[in-house]
């Protein structure tokens, strides 16, 4: 038997935990306004965001599938979500929402979750 738990992000969380994740690692976003986010399903979930500068000029950034899983991963720890260390974690786009799929399965140890 194997368990599976869902957390599924709206977009302002999803973009809260990108931004927190690049202060942290202290890489800079483009500055301006996220007017949107797109999402890539090609070897893994990775995300685009696009940007809109003070001249109204559109930049895109992309957020690869590692920094993206981190990104959600800590947002999650920041929050005290349960993060079961002994699972199998991946991402994918459920109904337009990036959502973190963990996966426990039944060799896990009670009470080591």
């Amino acid at each position: 038997m194997r368990e599976l738990r869902c957390i599924v992000f709206s977009e302002t969380e999803l973009l809260n935990a990108i931004i927190e994740r690049r202060r942290q690692s202290r890489e800079s976003l483009p500055v301006g306004t996220i007017r949107g986010v797109t999402f890539s399903r090609r070897g893994g979930v990775s995300a685009t965001l696009v940007v809109v500068d003070d001249y109204g000029e559109d930049r895109s950034v992309k957020i690869p599938v590692s920094e993206l899983a981190a990104a959600l991963v800590s947002y999650c720890i920041e929050r005290k979500i349960p993060m079961p260390r002994h699972s199998t974690r991946s991402l994918e786009v459920i109904d337009g929402a990036v959502t973190l799929l963990l996966e426990l399965s039944d060799k896990a140890a009670p009470g080591k979750r």
